[in-house]
C-alpha cells in the first residue's frame, strides 16, 4: 500500500462538512441579527446578560460554539451545570463567557482528547481556579 505524497489531503467527511456549514450559518445568523439591532437594543440585551454591548458583539463574533470545550472539561472533572449553579447563581454564565474569550482553545482541545486527566489544563485555563473550587465544594457537600 503506497503512502500519500506530501501535501496530499484526504477527502473531507461529508457529515463533518455539513455540520461545519450548519454551524457557520447559525453563527452568521447571530451576527446578522445583532448587526441589525439599534445600539439601545444591543445594550438592553447585553444588560439582561450582565455584560456590556461591546462584549456582547465580541461574543457574537466568536460564534455559538465558543464555549463548547467547557462542558467537556466539566465532564472530565465530574461536574455538572447544577454543581456550578449550586456554588453561585449565574456562575455558569460567567464560566461560559470566560471560556468563550480564552486564547488557549487549541491546547485545551488537545488535552481533552490526548490526556484528559492531566493537570496541565490548570496552567492555562482561565476557569481553572473556579472549576477547582466548584469541585472542592461538591466533594464537601455532595447532593
Amino acid at each position: 500500500m503506497s503512502e500519500p505524497h506530501p501535501g496530499h489531503r484526504e477527502a473531507a467527511n461529508p457529515a463533518a462538512v455539513r455540520h461545519l456549514l450548519s454551524r457557520w450559518r447559525e453563527w452568521w445568523g447571530y451576527r446578522t441579527e445583532l448587526d441589525s439591532m439599534c445600539r439601545e437594543d444591543i445594550e438592553r440585551v447585553a444588560h439582561d446578560l450582565g455584560i456590556g454591548g461591546a462584549e456582547l458583539k465580541s461574543l457574537a463574533a466568536r460564534g455559538p460554539g465558543a464555549a463548547d470545550l467547557l462542558p467537556e472539561r466539566m465532564h472530565v472533572l465530574g461536574l455538572t451545570k447544577a454543581d456550578v449553579e449550586h456554588v453561585a447563581l449565574g456562575l455558569m454564565r460567567d464560566l461560559e463567557r470566560t471560556c468563550a474569550f480564552c486564547k488557549d482553545k487549541g491546547a485545551c482541545e488537545r488535552d481533552l482528547v490526548d490526556r484528559p486527566q492531566s493537570p496541565a489544563w490548570s496552567g492555562y485555563c482561565p476557569n481553572a481556579e473556579m472549576l477547582t473550587a466548584v469541585k472542592v465544594a461538591k466533594q464537601r457537600s455532595p447532593a
